[in-house]
Order: structure tokens, then C-alpha cells, then sequence
């Protein structure tokens, strides 16, 4: 019985290793160049469209306007030139038992010049079992801009926690 109960461990490990998303993501140099182009709030990322459409935008958008940014829209055949950071971006879903992000590439460009870009593939596995498909895809795009651009992370609100209740007024009276 221990036997066919390790057998069976050991099938379903090799099955599981066996799976594999393609995912590669070369980030927005930090370097000298780059540096200088550090946004401010408000700075303006566009996006170039892609022809036939992309799922997933509004999370992208949302992504970038998190670190702060201004995003636009540009139509397909805009120029990479045109905002000083600019990204194209397909993205494609799929639908199993639900939708999910089968595939995405981002690439950055920082006045005109290539500064990163991110690839993930969800169908391209090494075999054996894939559970890409239970993956929320806005949180791979946030995944993927967040490695994309490193130390860029989403700007903390300050509002305070929606639904908290207010701190009692300080009362010191003299004893």
C-alpha cells in the first residue's frame, strides 16, 4: 500500500514539474540613462494599440496610472516617440471553464529607445499539467509591469482604510 501511495506521489510530482508557463521579463534599466527619465506624477505613458485589439487593457492602464503616470491611448502606427514613455502591448485571452491571460508582451520605450520588455506565454508548457489558466490575469499584468519597472511601485493612498472608524477625540481634563 505505501508503495502504490509513493508511485502515485511521484507520478503526480513528475506530472506537476512537467508544467510550465513561459514567462521573461527584462526590466527598465536603472542605469544613467534611464535615471534621468525617472517619472514624476503626471508624466505620460502611452500605449500603442494593437490592430486587432488587446484583452486586458483597463488592467495595464491601471497598472501604470498606479505608479503615478498619465496613460493614453495611441493608435496602431503611432510612433514610439511619441510621449516620453511608450509601450506597445498585445495581450490575448482564452477561455477554458474560464477566461484567462494566455499570452502578453509589453515593451518599453523611453524617449524613442528601448528600455524593457516582458513576455509571458500561458500554452507554451513543457507538458504534464498546467494550471496557468487559474491565474487572475490582472494580477499578471500587475506582476509583469511590476518587473518591468522595478522600484516603480504602485503609489500608497492616503486616504486611510475605507470603512475604518474615526479615531475618539482626545479628552484630557485634569484629575
Amino acid at each position: 500500500m505505501k508503495k502504490a501511495l509513493l508511485a502515485a506521489t511521484a507520478s503526480l510530482g513528475l506530472l506537476a514539474t512537467g508544467c510550465a508557463t513561459y514567462q521573461s521579463v527584462v526590466p527598465v534599466d536603472r542605469g544613467d540613462h534611464i535615471a534621468a527619465a525617472q517619472p514624476a506624477d503626471g508624466t505620460l505613458f502611452c500605449v500603442i494599440s494593437n490592430p486587432v485589439g488587446n484583452a486586458y487593457m483597463d488592467a495595464l492602464r491601471d497598472s501604470i496610472q498606479a505608479r503615478g503616470f498619465e496613460f493614453k491611448v495611441l493608435p496602431p502606427g503611432a510612433s514610439i516617440a511619441s510621449c516620453p514613455y511608450t509601450a506597445t502591448f498585445v495581450a490575448q485571452r482564452q477561455s477554458y471553464w474560464r477566461d484567462f491571460l494566455s499570452s502578453a508582451e509589453i515593451v518599453v520605450y523611453i524617449g524613442g529607445d528601448r528600455a524593457g520588455k516582458a513576455n509571458y506565454d500561458a500554452l507554451r508548457s513543457a507538458g504534464g499539467l498546467n494550471l496557468s489558466n487559474l491565474v487572475v490575469p490582472e494580477a499578471k499584468i500587475e506582476e509583469l509591469v511590476d518587473q518591468l519597472l522595478p522600484g516603480m511601485r504602485p503609489k500608497q493612498s492616503t486616504t486611510g482604510t475605507a470603512g475604518a472608524p474615526a479615531a475618539p477625540p482626545s479628552s484630557a481634563t485634569p484629575a
